[in-house]
């Protein structure tokens, strides 16, 4: 899933790339500073031989005349690897006191005019960088070779060292670039987070649009947003409207037919009746369907169950207040119905008008949390029903007791509504005695 992430994925490229760039400047700095240290040892050995230059002198005879040794006093430390030779014909003419009467091993070297840096092999085996200057000097033809040389070794431990500093700064630069990149991104996608939240909002049921305060390039998608929620709920509400209008200049003409055909004779009566009563109870059904269709989808949809059962409890009490019934609705906590209330108000409003039928006193209302859905049950104390007809119940237009008033649609538009909200419903016996609805649908 934090692959999916848009700031995981703005962070890790940010993190490589920046790895990247400092692994390439680390680098190309370790290289300069490796040339510039090579070159100021060979600057420093360079001066040395002048040095030497100016306080060598080659008598006739051959003998070597110096003024004075070069005055680094590296050059009197044993195998220091600073070490300077003059020589004359292959012969040592003078040596510093770091070879300790050793000599350089120059064979294979190619000796030849001018300033020339090579590296070899000295005491101790170390690897020495070694410059080298072939001057005339004595009669003729005669000339002097110049050596000096320098450990390398004293180059790798400046470079290690300032490669040490490096990889302390770089790291410490690296973190400091990905923690800016991490606020940076939280800042720049700060608007896009609250733009989820109030997303999320509007589908919870606690806003009905998006604020309008976000960054220019976000607001155009929030205003979208908002007038397609608005249409929506326009056109939403106009097919209700519409819908009742229809059942209305349905049920009207039908409930003239109906009184005009208990004048006709008896099989011609219950003829009409009878189809009169299969066009009402499909009017019932599809309008039940077609009322509640597209509720699930209706962003920002949310009814609270207290409210609504309260309200369908007056309405009950007046309905049955032959019966000194009490609906009992202390049991409902703080739960929520994500979906359109009409859709809530038709579905317990049909479980609560079977209990009343039914129960002998009273009908107990409760709910229950379940992470994102809610158990809500309506219980009576009345007979209840056998398990081998809770299967029936729900069939479209079953009764199991004709004596009770109704058609046998009301459990049947509550299983259509259930449906749009993939919600369920299941009965089992009451702890009261009665029968015990209980409707598992989406919530919070």
């Amino acid at each position: 899933m934090a692959r999916r992430s848009l700031t995981f994925r703005i962070i890790a490229l940010s993190s490589v790339w920046i790895g990247l760039a400092l692994i390439a400047t680390a680098s190309l700095l370790w290289y300069y500073y490796h040339d510039h240290i090579m070159k100021h040892y060979d600057a420093h050995a360079f001066m040395h031989l002048e040095e030497m230059v100016a306080a060598s002198q080659l008598s006739p005879d051959g003998k070597l005349l110096l003024k004075s040794d070069p005055s680094d006093p590296r050059f009197d430390i044993l195998e220091s690897g600073w070490y300077w030779e003059i020589r004359h014909h292959d012969e040592v003419l003078a040596s510093s006191h770091s070879l300790g009467g050793k000599t350089l091993d120059l064979r294979g070297l190619p000796i030849m005019e001018g300033i020339r840096v090579y590296e070899i092999t000295g005491p101790g085996q170390q690897t020495l960088r070694v410059q080298t200057m072939k001057i005339a000097a004595g009669p003729p033809g005669g000339h002097l070779l110049m050596v000096v040389t320098a450990p390398l070794v004293g180059i790798r431990e400046d470079v290690i060292d300032i490669a040490e500093h490096m990889l302390i700064s770089f790291f410490v630069l690296g973190i400091g670039l990905v923690l800016a990149v991490v606020l940076q991104v939280r800042v720049a996608l700060k608007p896009l987070h609250a733009f989820s939240k109030g997303i999320s909002d509007i589908r919870e049921g606690r806003s009905d649009r998006l604020r309008e305060d976000f960054p220019k390039e976000v607001q155009p998608l929030a205003n979208e947003l908002n007038n397609l929620l608005e249409h929506n709920a326009v056109l939403l509400k106009r097919a209700r409207n519409q819908l009742g209008d229809l059942a209305h200049s349905i049920k009207n003409p039908l409930t003239v037919i109906n009184n005009e055909a208990r004048h006709l004779e008896e099989a011609q009566r219950t003829l009409v009746l009878s189809e009169t009563r299969d066009i009402a109870k499909s009017v019932d059904h599809y309008l039940s369907r077609a009322r509640a269709s597209g509720a699930d989808s209706v962003l920002g949809a949310r009814a609270n169950m207290r409210t609504v059962a309260e309200d369908l409890a007056f309405a009950l009490g007046r309905i049955y207040k032959h019966r000194d019934l009490e609906i009992d609705t202390s049991g409902l906590c703080d739960c929520s119905f994500r979906g359109e209330a009409q859709d809530l108000e038709e579905m317990l409003g049909n479980l609560m008008d079977n209990a009343c039928k039914w129960a002998n006193s009273k009908v107990y209302l409760h709910c229950k949390p379940l992470s994102n859905r809610c158990l809500l049950m309506v219980d009576d104390d009345g007979p209840g029903i056998p398990e081998d007809q809770i299967d029936r119940v729900i069939e479209r237009g079953h009764r199991l007791d004709e004596s009770i008033q109704g058609h046998g649609l009301g459990l049947g538009i509550v299983m259509d509504i259930l449906a749009l909200y993939d919600g369920k419903l299941s009965f089992g016996r009451s702890e009261y005695g009665g029968l015990s609805a209980q409707l598992d649908l989406p919530g919070g």
